[in-house]
């Protein structure tokens, strides 16, 4: 074994805390672990499946990539024009007036 973590070191840890939790005694405490490492589980297992993925297709699985430069739904608009219009100048939205941030997504 290495000295460096895995996530499958990780997902072995993750696991045996989850039968471990099965001795808590308060039902609802031992619900709530139960449920968070149910959670952290499902998110290990997705990571490790999308960075698979990543390097198949020959990506590199470490770059970041900006949410908004996916999204094919929205047209990039200068700011100047958007905000002009009542809309948000991130995505597009309706602006209230009442509001000092969008409601849709919370950009200011």
């Amino acid at each position: 074994m290495t000295d460096v973590p895995t996530v499958d070191v990780l997902l072995r840890h993750l696991q045996a805390e989850l039968e471990a939790s099965a001795s808590i005694a308060d039902p609802l405490e031992r619900a709530q672990r139960q449920r968070r490492l149910e959670a952290a589980i499902q998110e290990a297992i997705l990571f490790s499946t999308r960075f698979a993925q990543r390097v198949r297709l020959g990506l590199d699985p470490t770059v970041v990539v900006d949410a908004h430069a996916q999204d094919g739904e929205r047209d990039p608009v200068p700011s100047v024009v958007v905000g002009a219009a009542g809309l948000c100048e991130h995505c597009s939205a309706p602006l209230d007036p009442d509001l000092d941030f969008c409601a849709r997504c919370g950009g200011r």
